[in-house]
């Protein structure tokens, strides 16, 4: 069966159901989102130990949009991958990275055992299989490679289009990315910055809070390991934990993922220097090399992900690793986001009848339990300006997770195929609470 049949299939099975009777389309994407840079680590973890794949997955990862709860605020393809080996760091350096605490919950199941395995095991027969990479290492590269290219200055300068200089505005700079995103009124906009009102005071301030400020950088590391060769080298048949984790059916790939999630700052003093030093220059040149902004560390976080496909399956080899590609990327950035708060992203009701529910699901670690805020949206009678507040909360329903990872209608569909596995026969997640003061398009935001 190919994949062009098993997309068909698979477009029949979500045609057949009507648990869900609005569709995605009618759900208002109208609301400020956090903005998202990422990069890709460039090391042995996908190029080093006979790993073949390492064009694969950088393929992938360039070609894969963001998820769609964040704008892109991607930079130049030229810095969008990190070679660590290039940035040398001292032993103090690597110290004050470390320390982080690990929140979050406790891994279960696969990943659980998986992480087991990377403390208690690292031989000659291992290399390639377990990584003793030091996070806290790359992590200090990371930051001196952001340093030593005004990363910082550019995401600002991204923010502000900075291009050629304008003579009517007098300035390399203009605020339309700003007025798009965050979604202000684009005929009274301009006017209101230009006369220093009331309103453009308070935009500004917005602005800088709310959309600049929340500006995030993601690095990613991945260490891909075919499930054959890992069992090979860990010895499947074993009873052993090395052996019961390595004993999987099936072709497919073991993925560690860990993401190092930075935030741009954004302050008054660093914003005030930028409007009166380098808004009104004649270009940008000073400005991006000026190191005026900095992005500050948040946290690491670590993920594993099992793709695999049944010897039933017809996927290619080069289809399961960059499936593997993608949802490792979903996975990882779920899982900062529930770790960190800040990071966290809304997302709209799609119904509260006859049943609450949201396009949100396994792709977003979403998990039986998950308690939600429901936010209503309020606007400031003189300035405009939009705030949300909580009105009630809501959680996941146990077995009515959607499972939206990438790809996995066309897995269902190959499961029906063969009559094995799962068919979900639900097209958003449900949740329990109160519907009395709700209503779709309001949006929901994870809470601890």
């Amino acid at each position: 069966m190919n994949k062009l049949t098993l997309m068909l299939a698979a477009s029949l099975i979500s045609t057949s159901i009507a648990g869900i009777a609005q569709d995605k389309k009618q759900v208002t994407e109208d609301y400020m989102r956090s903005s998202l840079y990422t990069i890709i680590v460039d090391d042995h973890g996908i190029n080093g130990n006979g790993n073949a794949k390492g064009a694969i997955i950088k393929e992938t990862f360039y070609k894969t949009p963001l998820p769609e709860k964040f704008n892109d605020h991607n930079l130049d393809k030229t810095l969008r991958s990190f070679k660590p080996s290039q940035y040398q760091v001292t032993d103090a350096e690597i110290a004050a990275v470390g320390g982080k605490e690990d929140g979050g919950k406790k891994k279960g199941g696969f990943g659980k055992a998986m992480g087991k395995i990377g403390k208690s095991v690292a031989s000659d027969v291992t290399v390639g299989v377990v990584d003793t990479t030091n996070t806290d290492k790359v992590t200090a590269q990371f930051i001196k490679f952001m340093d030593q290219n005004n990363i910082a200055d550019r995401l600002i300068a991204k923010w502000f289009n900075a291009g050629k200089y304008n003579a009517a505005t007098q300035s390399p700079y203009n605020m339309e990315l700003i007025k798009e995103r965050g979604l202000y009124n684009a005929s009274t906009f301009d006017k209101d910055i230009a006369d220093k009102s009331t309103r453009g005071r308070a935009m500004l301030e917005d602005a800088g809070e709310n959309l600049i400020g929340n500006t995030f950088v993601v690095g990613l590391r991945f260490n891909y390991v075919n499930k054959e060769e890992m069992a090979k080298a860990l010895g499947a048949g074993s009873n052993s934990l090395l052996g019961q984790a390595a004993s999987v059916a099936g072709r497919g790939y073991v993925i560690k993922t860990t993401a190092f999630l930075f935030k741009l700052e954004w302050n008054e003093e660093a914003a005030a220097n930028f409007y009166t030093k380098y808004y009104n220059a004649k270009d940008a040149n000073a400005f991006l090399k000026s190191g005026l902004f900095k992005v500050k560390l948040v946290g690491t976080e670590t993920s594993w992900a099992d793709v695999q496909s049944t010897t039933f399956s017809k996927v290619s080899e080069k289809e399961l690793v960059e499936r593997a590609t993608v949802r490792a990327i979903d996975n990882v950035i779920a899982k900062l986001q529930r770790k960190f708060e800040p990071f966290r992203t809304k997302t709209p009701l799609a119904t509260t009848e006859p049943e609450i529910t949201a396009f949100i699901g396994m792709k977003e670690d979403v998990e039986s339990g998950d308690k939600f805020e429901v936010l209503e949206k309020t606007e400031d009678p003189e300035t405009k300006i939009v705030k949300y507040k909580r009105v009630a909360t809501i959680k996941a329903e146990k077995n009515k997770i959607w499972d939206n990872r990438f790809e996995a209608d066309i897995e269902q569909a190959e499961n029906a195929a063969n009559k094995s596995g799962e068919v979900q026969k639900i097209k958003a997640t449900s949740f329990s609470g109160n519907a009395k003061n709700i209503y779709p398009g309001m949006l929901i935001r994870q809470i601890d």
